[in-house]
């Protein structure tokens, strides 16, 4: 091989170590590995099905009980600063419903468009964080399941980046092929990430070789079985009851990973940006879908896809792309998001420190913080349409 190829390749390697390693270094020495919102107790009674009276009456029982809630220093008094562990208890000890007594097994939403650059990612990992931290969804308790099946691991990055940096063995990719028991997957596999309840398999630039070579492969290590249907059985039908959401983010590659996710998936979620080329190329992918589901059906496996909705991503306040967003919704009709993902530094900003607008702390946000607020809450209206729309179809179909 050509020295200079090696010496490219070695060199990139170590820069990469380099930044991942001053992102780590910085997060250490501030305390900002994991950031999560904290609440007074007047806060706390303005969430969902609570109010201060029924503050009160939880916190003292629970506090008569021996539950310790999480506090902090102001001036010469102990305040609460409640946490997301906290509120949930409160919620529990008031008998509140969850999510999962409702619904009981994961619903799973798969990212999709052939069209690279379109926010796909940054829709999975912000609707990940999202659900678990928007206050208006708190009371659910949702745990959530990202499974990374694009070699470029941007999910992984995003959500942990210590694990988006060389080799990594414990793939989703090598999950489906290695067809291992629910307790493994858990234990090996899953990983937490930087939001409490928002857990990660992670994906590896290695992954590239098996999606490459995945018939072949499959064939070997699980013989018998269809290929598009390993995603399906071999991970997500093992955990369905150990999580409320999964969201699947593969690359834009028409593959045999593709085609797992379609068969895997519930709800389709299309990101459609407004610029001419990504939405020119979105159309044609959504106007390709029958084609890629023919493909799939033909090869013996079932889609058993219950909705599919197509939204606007990095949307501006500008002519052409309300022009785009109309055209998108005469193509869409009915099955098109009421809110989208706008066009934001905070977004960008946030992923240059492998964060999201929910993971990352506003005291180390290096830019406007007040941009950052309003991302957050265009974020957190994203993510309660994407809940509410997918909520109201599983009632209605259940």
């Amino acid at each position: 091989m050509d020295d200079r190829i090696l010496k490219i390749a070695t060199r990139a390697k170590l820069t990469l170590e380099a930044l991942s390693e001053k992102i780590t270094n910085s997060q250490i020495e501030f305390n900002a590995e994991r950031y999560e919102p904290t609440y007074s107790k007047s806060a706390v009674a303005s969430l969902p099905e609570l109010a201060k009276a029924k503050v009160d009456k939880a916190v003292a029982e629970m506090e008569q009980e021996g539950y310790q809630f999480q506090k902090k220093q102001a001036g010469l008094n102990n305040v609460y600063s409640m946490g997301h562990k906290d509120i949930t208890a409160i919620y529990e000890h008031r008998g509140v419903p969850k999510y999962r007594d409702k619904f009981k097994e994961a619903h799973t939403i798969f990212l999709t468009n052939l069209k690279g650059g379109v926010a796909k990612t940054v829709s999975s990992v912000t609707l990940a964080h999202g659900l678990r931290c928007t206050p208006a969804l708190l009371h659910h308790d949702l745990r959530i399941l990202v499974l990374d099946l694009d070699p470029q691991a941007s999910a992984t990055m995003f959500m942990k980046h210590d694990l988006s940096i060389g080799v990594v063995d414990e793939t989703v990719a090598q999950a489906m092929l290695q067809n291992v028991s629910r307790e493994e997957l858990l234990e090996e596999f899953v990983k937490p990430t930087n939001v409490s309840g928002v857990d990660i398999i992670p994906a590896s630039i290695e992954d590239a070789f098996i999606a490459s070579q995945f018939e072949k492969l499959a064939n070997e290590h699980l013989p018998g079985q269809n290929i598009y249907d390993v995603l399906q059985e071999n991970i997500i039908s093992k955990l369905k009851h150990d999580y409320d959401f999964i969201f699947i983010d593969s690359g834009p590659h028409l593959d045999a990973f593709l085609l797992n996710s379609f068969v895997a998936a519930d709800t389709f979620l299309i990101p459609v940006p407004p610029a001419q080329v990504d939405f020119h190329s979105t159309l044609k992918f959504m106007q390709r879908l029958p084609e890629l589901f023919d493909m799939t059906e033909t090869a013996g496996s079932e889609i058993k896809l219950s909705s599919i909705f197509g939204y606007m991503a990095k949307i501006a306040r500008k002519s052409d792309h309300a022009d785009a967003q109309s055209l998108l919704r005469e193509v869409c009709g009915a099955d098109m998001l009421d809110t989208s993902l706008p066009l934001s530094t905070a977004f960008e900003r946030c992923g240059e420190s492998f964060g999201t607008v929910f993971s990352t702390n506003p005291k180390f946000y290096p830019g406007d913080r007040d941009a950052l607020k309003k991302a957050r809450l265009k974020a957190e209206e994203f993510t309660r349409s994407v809940f509410d729309t997918i909520t109201f179809n599983r009632k209605n179909k259940g």
